[in-house]
């Protein structure tokens, strides 16, 4: 079979004779699609104008006859493809045509859209007996394959009681046309292909998969079988996966209303005209009750338009800048409620948390709860939060089974991801944003565009090194423009709304309308957002009786910088805590936050049909491409927290590795005493002279005065993880060097030479001396031998027999840092070429001491000074991962309106 070629045309003539059914009377109807057939042009211009789509002849597939007397007054269906425009993407619909007892045409019942990809081309429609499947074409790949059970969705609806069941059975006929729906399985391909090819089998009842990966390719280069029956993928190549649809039964006041609205004559608004006068009918009474029954609860002050300042940043404060757990929340009411502002632990026992290290310091909880009461109209009205430590916490994201509305290719799996390495880390999830109708805000899964962003609109990023963002969405429609976030950084996002808070101030925007359509003022029901501090951690905000304003105001309490509402209404908001071990056998827990929360507890677990967020332990250990190596705290001093390690050791064959962690070190280099010391003349010294000396060792010797360069400063010095000895430079070759911007020794343009550079705050980087690399501000540059220059190893350099075995510093395009010491060079190269280093320097300057690490907390501490020039490593904290984001083209805000 080759890739690409038309299989449609050619399957219906086998299965002309086919394709006509025994009709009730017996009457043989083996003719019918030979007639229908005679004049396709007919029919799709029948169907071009019901559905108001351009259709072509070639596009058409008839699914099987139910018999002559139900294709005249019922209708048979029909599957086919129309497009907006010419040339235009095209989405797969079905419609029910009323068919002559000759096969012709009478008219069209009613057309469905099955797909409403508008970014997605749907191609290479197949269809054989109850089976049909396309392919998605989106941004010059192909990028999903999706099969059809047109007889029924089976087992893929979840509706087992008999009002679920009849509720089911009016949406299916209201998206499908059949009251037993369309069962659907749809297969990602993590790696799009050039071309597909698709074939329906129906002696195993399977689809046949041929892709190419290039243009010029004519044969398959991969290929996989879909079985139909069990949704399951055989001999599928990696990065392609199938996950079949699932029909969720919904709450019946959401299912009326969701029906409604998609009725085309009556549409959203009365039912947002409803929804307002119910919900301030409700508060109306509630407060009525509070003012008669409760005490009267007293403001401590006046409300003021500023509430209490954010937190301040004090991150030279101290070691540990975690600022964990958050400071307790002043209440602004005179009598506090008992726990109110106070922060504690989740009450269940059973909530992840990271393992104690060897040391014995136990980490914190990662997650803390409180309550606030911000809304000064009703005292009874509370806000739950939820603090997650973003230095403990990896964010996740996934689309649900049926929002956001894809414009192209297939919808979200509605569950947390099956990969055990993801699920047995999952500690928490909870709700995302509104539906696609209701605002059609943006998403990206995993690279993958689901709904393309809209400029303005409160975001939050996901980057490939795990951090978070939140800020709001620049002038472009299209994937990045944000500060200091390089486009390919960027792996997923999710937008809602204009933001509720931003720096100091609630509801910036001065937007009067969140989460209905029709004017009014804010309702009074269950809300829910996503906040960062300026310390860094994330915050879950949760009110069963709030407005949109409240939530903000209690965001900004927290101290939040920047907030974004999420879902609203019953039964669509909530946040429970999780430990999964397996899925099978429901081997997990799971409980809401708190029981006033209207949601299932395997939500986000199994199914959900909309969006949602899942917090995960972050794995602490290198993420390094080593195959084999079991990575260990390494001994010694910690940087701060020391219950997450920043340094770690492993062994790759007869390399030792410390890796370096990016963020948890800063580095300095310290020039040696015999290379600042004009009298020392190298290696022609006395061989006592080359022994390692520290500021206790043979003081007649040292000058009194340490040389300036040569000693860290007292700040520095105190944080001090270890010190790693570079040598000195030879007196017939001369190695450069240069402290604290001041150049000592001229660097060379040796081909062979790296520079080993360190900036003003510490950051560490490798550049090959011909490059003529400028000498830092106040920072520091050691030239030494190149070993690795764009992840390619240099020509083998002589390493000195009595120097020890060779040492080498890579550094990977992420910022790791690693070092490596093996019995020969090559091996030590390769180690950190495979570990992912793009380039790496041997620490030998040619003469002295080299290669020794001087480890902080262990027998072997590191010395203030040293005769060899040493590269020092200053532990840094830990940083909280979460941040506010600032767009390169920000959307101006809207005039202040005249009064």
């Amino acid at each position: 079979m080759r890739v690409g070629e038309p299989r449609s045309a050619a399957g219906l003539k086998k299965r002309a004779p086919l394709l006509g059914v025994v009709a009730v009377l017996a009457l043989a109807t083996s003719f019918l699609d030979a007639d229908i057939a005679k004049d396709p042009g007919q029919l799709a211009s029948l169907l071009s104008e019901a559905s108001g789509t351009v259709v072509e002849p070639k596009d058409l597939r008839w699914e099987p006859s139910r018999g002559i007397i139900a294709d005249l007054v019922v209708g048979r269906f029909v599957l086919f493809l129309g497009s907006a425009e010419p040339s235009s993407p095209r989405d797969v619909y079905r419609a029910r045509v009323r068919l002559s007892p000759e096969g012709r045409p009478l008219g069209v019942a009613a057309t469905y859209n099955l797909t409403s990809t508008p970014l997605g081309d749907d191609h290479a429609l197949v269809v054989s007996g109850g089976r049909a499947a396309y392919a998605t074409w989106s941004y010059g790949k192909e990028q999903a394959i999706t099969a059809l059970d047109l007889t029924g969705e089976g087992t893929q609806s979840q509706a087992t009681k008999v009002a679920d069941r009849a509720m089911a059975w009016v949406t299916n006929i209201q998206r499908t046309g059949s009251g037993a729906g369309i069962g659907r399985v749809d297969v990602t391909l993590e790696q799009p292909a050039h071309r597909v090819g698709l074939a329906l089998i129906a002696s195993d009842d399977s689809l046949a998969i041929d892709l190419a990966d290039d243009e010029r390719t004519v044969d398959p280069t991969r290929r996989a079988s879909l079985d139909l029956a069990k949704g399951e993928l055989k001999d599928a190549p990696a990065g392609m996966r199938a996950d079949a649809g699932k029909h969720l039964p919904k709450r019946l006041v959401h299912w009326a209303v969701d029906t409604v609205r998609a009725v085309s004559w009556i549409g959203p608004a009365p039912i947002a005209w409803l929804e307002e006068q119910a919900f301030a009918t409700r508060d109306t009474v509630k407060q009525t009750l509070f003012r008669v029954t409760s005490s009267k609860d007293a403001l401590a002050t006046q409300p003021e338009e500023d509430v209490p300042a954010a937190i301040l940043d004090t991150s030279q404060a101290s070691l540990d800048l975690g600022h964990w757990p958050p400071p307790a929340i002043r209440s602004m009411w005179k009598t506090p409620e008992p726990g109110e502002g106070e922060w504690t632990t989740p009450k269940q026992a059973w909530v992840k948390k990271l393992p104690a290290p060897a040391n014995g310091e136990e980490p914190p909880s990662p997650f803390y709860e409180t309550f606030v009461r911000p809304d000064e109209e009703r005292p009874y009205a509370k806000v739950l939060l939820v603090a997650m430590d973003m230095r403990q916490l990896d964010v996740g994201m996934e689309a649900g089974s049926e929002d956001p509305k894809p414009l192209t290719g297939s919808p979200g799996t509605g569950r947390i991801p099956r990969d055990p390495q993801v699920y047995q880390r999952v500690a928490a999830a909870f709700n995302g944003g509104f539906k696609t109708e209701h605002g059609n805000y943006g998403m990206m899964l995993n690279k993958r565009v689901l709904l393309p962003p809209i400029p303005g609109a409160a975001t939050v990023i996901l980057t490939k090194d795990g951090r978070v963002g939140m800020g709001s969405w620049g002038k472009n429609a299209t994937v990045g423009g944000i500060n200091d976030v390089p486009t390919s950084d960027i792996l997923s996002f999710r937008q809602n709304l204009d933001p509720l808070v931003d720096n100091d101030k609630v509801n910036p925007l001065n937007r009067w309308q969140w989460g209905f359509v029709l004017p009014g003022t804010s309702m009074q029901t269950e809300r829910s957002g996503i906040c960062v501090t300026n310390a860094g951690h994330m915050m879950y905000a949760w009110g069963d009786d709030t407005s949109a304003t409240s939530l903000g105001k209690a965001m900004r309490m927290a101290g939040c910088v920047y907030g974004m509402h999420l879902d609203m209404n019953p039964h669509h908001t909530g946040f429970m805590y999780t430990n999964i071990t397996e899925f099978k056998g429901r081997q997990y827990k799971s409980e809401l936050l708190t029981k006033e929360m209207e949601i299932d507890t395997d939500r986000y677990l199994l199914y959900a049909p909309k969006d949602f967020f899942f917090m995960m332990l972050r794995d602490p250990r290198p993420k390094v491409a080593l195959e084999g190596v079991e990575w260990e705290p390494d001994p010694g001093a910690q940087p701060a927290p020391s219950w997450m390690a920043g340094l770690w050791r492993g062994r790759s064959g007869d390399v030792e590795l410390l890796d370096i962690e990016p963020g948890r070190a800063s580095f300095r280099a310290r020039a040696g005493t015999k290379e600042l010391d004009p009298s020392a003349k190298g290696p022609e010294k006395d061989r006592a002279r080359e022994r390692r000396r520290g500021d206790d060792d043979e003081p007649a010797r040292t000058p009194k005065t340490p040389p300036r360069g040569s000693e860290l400063s007292e700040d520095d010095a105190h944080r001090v993880l270890f010190a790693l000895s570079l040598g000195t430079s030879e007196s017939r070759r001369h190695r450069g060097l240069a402290i604290d911007g001041q150049v000592a020794i001229p660097i060379s343009n040796d081909a062979k030479a790296g520079v080993l550079l360190v900036s003003e705050d510490g950051a560490i980087s490798i550049v090959p001396a011909k490059n003529a690399p400028a000498v830092p501000p106040s920072g520091d540059a050691v030239e030494l031998p190149l070993v690795l220059d764009e992840g390619a190893p240099v020509s083998t350099h002589h390493v000195r027999g009595e120097g020890g075995p060779p040492v080498a510093l890579g550094i990977t395009p992420a910022g790791r840092v690693l070092v490596a010491r093996g019995p020969e060079l090559a091996a030590v190269v390769d180690a950190l070429a495979k570990a992912g280093c793009a380039s790496a320097v041997l620490l030998d300057r040619g003469a002295g001491s080299h290669g020794s690490i001087f480890r902080a907390g262990t027998e072997t501490p590191p010395r203030s000074r040293y005769e060899d020039t040493t590269l020092y490593a200053m532990g840094k904290p830990l940083m909280p991962r979460g941040f506010r984001f600032e767009p390169t083209n920000p959307v101006e805000p809207p005039a202040p309106k005249k009064k």
